[in-house]
């Protein structure tokens, strides 16, 4: 089995940002950790795949959003898009991802 993992440091500049992962030939994501600088911020975030289809949507969060439970297949380029953040604020992605 192996392991994939998108890492990425974003700022949200008026409350928006995006983080576009690599491309994935195919696998199971497994584990999505987005975590704001400051655990205060309360914001938005959602999970796009290559075809700009929101296939994961997460309701308002404070400070960071950890998701272990999800298994959902996944192949092409993501993207993890934080929305409506309530202050300019610094975010770590994390998505790991089982490949087949």
């Amino acid at each position: 089995m192996t392991i994939y993992e998108h890492r990425d440091s974003i700022t949200a500049i008026s409350g928006a940002v995006a983080s576009l992962s690599l491309k994935v030939p195919g696998g199971l994501l497994r584990d999505v950790l987005i975590r704001a600088n400051t655990a205060t911020t309360l914001f938005r975030a959602n999970l796009q795949d290559s075809n700009s289809v929101v296939r994961q949507d997460y309701a308002f969060h404070r400070g960071e959003i950890h998701d272990t439970a999800i298994t959902l297949p996944i192949q092409g380029q993501w993207s993890v898009n934080i929305a409506n953040a309530s202050a300019d604020d610094t975010f770590q992605v994390v998505l790991g991802i089982q490949e087949s």
